[in-house]
């Protein structure tokens, strides 16, 4: 996590409400990086759109299969328990987790969605993990369009946007970023127009195909 000292310390040390200082791009960092963790199996409640406080992931005993097998294990830790002691993040509940990993389709997909007290949400899409079939849908996204990936996160942001009431928000870091984009872009009409805004952290490219359609223009 190497630009973790600049987004974690941010989580650590920004208190002021969203009233006071609206959703900016390194909020949307903030909970682009949460979209690694692995949430754990026995919480139904987390695959719901209600969902929980994301206090309820402070569980010392998921610890090792959240966040393990993670880039920078004690960085995500650190920045999860910033976000859940944190009086800007008050109140956020996590929902909506989905998880995919299928070698035979050369599919790697994980989002999950953050409903804020404020009336918006944030929906994360998780960024390429460590996993040989990531890196194969990385490589084919270079030259394909869509990815598996990419039609999930359309899937995804039409499902959210049919569950969830108020604004949109839409978000990853890496590949994570170009799902955000993508999903944003290609989703129904009825879903686009509740999407205030598409981040893409450090996200990769897409075929010119993609960037010269009317979906992308639309959005940009």
């Amino acid at each position: 996590m190497s630009d973790s000292p600049n987004f974690l310390t941010y989580a650590q040390t920004a208190f002021d409400p969203f009233e006071e200082r609206p959703f900016c791009a390194v909020d949307s960092l903030v909970f682009a990086w949460l979209s690694y963790l692995r949430l754990p199996g026995d919480m139904a409640e987390l695959t719901d759109w209600q969902g929980l406080d994301v206090r309820e992931l402070l569980r010392a005993e998921c610890y090792r299969d959240m966040i393990d097998d993670l880039w920078d294990p004690e960085g995500s830790r650190a920045l999860l328990e910033a976000v859940a002691a944190s009086p800007r993040y008050r109140g956020v509940h996590v929902c909506g987790y989905r998880a995919v990993s299928d070698v035979v389709a050369t599919e790697q997909f994980a989002a999950m969605a953050f409903r804020f007290p404020a009336g918006f949400s944030y929906l994360s899409f998780r960024g390429t993990d460590s996993t040989i079939v990531g890196w194969k849908e990385d490589f084919n996204m270079a030259f394909r369009c869509p990815v598996p990936a990419q039609e999930s996160a359309t899937r995804y942001v039409d499902e959210a946007a049919d569950a969830i009431d108020g604004p949109l928000l839409c978000g990853g870091h890496s590949k994570g970023g170009n799902l955000a984009v993508y999903g944003a872009a290609m989703c129904p009409d009825v879903a686009r127009e509740r999407i205030e805004r598409a981040y893409s952290h450090d996200g990769p490219g897409f075929v010119e195909e993609f960037l010269s359609g009317n979906a992308f223009a639309d959005l940009s």
